[in-house]
Order: C-alpha cells, then sequence, then structure tokens
C-alpha cells in the first residue's frame, strides 16, 4: 500500500503537469491570436474611414486633413503620419484608431474642451487648459464663462502668463463648484485684486485674489446661500472673498 507520502508527491506532480499545460495552451492561444491578426492586417483592404468622438471638428474636415488610405492594405498605411496630420487640426488633442471585421478604419477622436472664452476688442475665441486658443465653430457652443484682459491674437499663441494661469487654476476650481460655476459669468485680472468676476445677477463684482480658490468658492457658496438667496443679490455692489477670517461687502 502507497505511503500518504507518496500519494501527496503523485498528486503535486499531476498538478504541476496540468498547470504546465494550462500555461501552454493559454500561450498558444495568444500566438494564434497574433499570427491571425497579423494575416488579417496585411489581407486586409480598407473599405472606409469613420470618425467618432469629434464634436467640435467635421468629419468632412478630418477626412480631408489626411491621404485617404481607402483601398490599402491595412499594413502599409502610416497611423502616425495620420495621427499626426489629424492632430493639426485646432481641435484635436489626440487619436485611437482600430480596424472592424468589414475592413472599417475607425478613429475615435479626442477633443479639447474649452474652459472659457477669450473675448478681446471684437475678437472671440475659446480657450483651454494650458491657454490654448481655439476657434468659435458656428452651431458649436459651450456654457463657459467669459475671460477678459487676454490676447485673442495670434490664434497659435498658447498663453502662458503667470496671470492667466492664476485664472485658469480659478477656472478649474470653479468648475468643480455647483455654485460658483453656475453664478460666475465673466472673469478679468489685475495685479492688484488678482481673479475678479462678476455674478449673472445684476453684474455683482466678486473678488477672489491669487490663490485658495477652492476655500474662496466654498466661502462664495456658504454667503450666497446664507446671505444672498435670502437678502437678494441687488443688495451688493461687490463681494470680497480674499480674507481669511472675513467677508467684505459693499452694498449698493
Amino acid at each position: 500500500m502507497p505511503s500518504k507520502r507518496q500519494h501527496k508527491k503523485g498528486t503535486n506532480h499531476w498538478q504541476t503537469v496540468t498547470r504546465s499545460v494550462w500555461v501552454l495552451f493559454v500561450f498558444s492561444l495568444a500566438g494564434i491570436a497574433v499570427y491571425a491578426g497579423i494575416y488579417y492586417e496585411k489581407n486586409t483592404v480598407i473599405e472606409d474611414v469613420q470618425f467618432s468622438g469629434n464634436y467640435f471638428t467635421k468629419s468632412e474636415s478630418l477626412l480631408e486633413a489626411i491621404e485617404s488610405p481607402v483601398g490599402l492594405y491595412a499594413d502599409s498605411v502610416d497611423y502616425v503620419r495620420i495621427s499626426t496630420d489629424l492632430k493639426k487640426l485646432p481641435y484635436v488633442n489626440n487619436v485611437n484608431v482600430n480596424m472592424t471585421l468589414r475592413g472599417v478604419l475607425h478613429f475615435r477622436v479626442n477633443e479639447y474642451e474649452p474652459i472659457a472664452m477669450l473675448v478681446d476688442g471684437n475678437r472671440r475665441v475659446y480657450v483651454t487648459g494650458g491657454g490654448i486658443k481655439l476657434p468659435i465653430k458656428p452651431g458649436k457652443a459651450r456654457d463657459v464663462p467669459i475671460v477678459y484682459g487676454f490676447p485673442a491674437t495670434p490664434a497659435n499663441d498658447t498663453l502662458q502668463t503667470i496671470a492667466f494661469k492664476h485664472v485658469e487654476e480659478f477656472l478649474r476650481a470653479a468648475k468643480q463648484n455647483d455654485t460658483g460655476w453656475v453664478t460666475i459669468s465673466e472673469i478679468t485680472w489685475n495685479e492688484h485684486e488678482g481673479v475678479v468676476a462678476l455674478t449673472h445677477e445684476y453684474a455683482v463684482k466678486l473678488i477672489f485674489g491669487q490663490d485658495n480658490f477652492h476655500e474662496k468658492l466654498m466661502h462664495w457658496e456658504a454667503f450666497y446661500t446664507e446671505v444672498v438667496m435670502r437678502k437678494g443679490m441687488n443688495r451688493f455692489s461687490s463681494i470680497d472673498l480674499r480674507f481669511r477670517d472675513q467677508i467684505v461687502t459693499k452694498h449698493s
């Protein structure tokens, strides 16, 4: 009669063999999949090109920006070059590509998202994070605050000043604060007061300074909920939120 030790050894040996067979099977499947992918790519002719994810950029504009790969084998296409050409368009931030079983080359477009509208005299452009200027497209509006005090031209020149970085920081904080984003309509900057905003209602001046915008927006939210909604926005001409322990108001 075999001992328990021999029985255990036999069991472990069988488990090792089973595990090895399973690993080999998995790697074989992976190899087959890779080979099938290479074979499919080499023998697939591109029948059509489609785009998705684009809102500001028309699909026609995207197609015009590249040399059409229709009729070419999938493995002969320079996808890096196509992505580079597409990213030359103002709103295109990034592009991902994949091929469908029907020979359709599909581009998933990731576009820049405006955080404000920059107004400079009679010129208007959208601006995104990092100070990238974007043209305004008819019928493609975004409900974002208006920012004054920065040049709208040249279009390919990003805003890199310290002043805009403060404004951008404020915009990002405001977007995370429901009350701040809903109540504020216009924003500007000056060296003395820092970020200055006007409310949608009665254009009351809000002074936020140069830092700690999350905290100051929370103070504005509390003041708006507890005081403004009770007394009315028309009772105030300016509200200064720069100070840690107090909110200074001027009445109209």
